[in-house]
């Protein structure tokens, strides 16, 4: 994203705004081969690498804020640890779906929120 003004607020909505629809297009390949025999359904990470930068700044380690190329999300193979769960059920992908769907709305308004409160300190409070 280039802008005059960027920030780590902004960096990080966008890195979860992809999260989103990475994950919006993954449930989506679940669904549509949900009966297909040998598919491996897919997931995406994004979540965990945030806790590990967390977990780094409150261990009083540097995280690498500036660079978010370390925390872009990406779309795995699930790793099934029995048979059942290598299977797709498309109840669980639909309440997904929909978790995934309220989280990006939300995601939105965080940021229509961070822009608004940027718009008024360029224009000083002025509307």
């Amino acid at each position: 994203m280039i802008s005059l003004i960027e920030s780590n607020t902004t960096a990080l909505l966008s890195l979860a705004l992809d999260a989103a629809g990475m994950r919006q297009q993954a449930i989506a390949h679940n669904i549509a081969n949900a009966n297909a025999p040998g598919y491996r359904p897919l997931s995406v990470t994004f979540e965990e690498r945030l806790v590990e930068a967390r977990n780094a700044l409150s261990n009083g380690q540097k995280a690498p804020l500036s660079s978010f190329a370390n925390y872009r999300p990406t779309i795995d193979f699930v790793q099934p640890s029995g048979i059942d769960e290598a299977k797709v059920s498309v109840d669980t992908e639909v309440a997904k779906l929909s978790e995934t769907v309220l989280h990006h709305q939300v995601l939105l308004k965080a940021l229509n929120r961070h822009f608004s409160i940027l718009n008024s300190a360029i224009s000083e409070g002025k509307r």
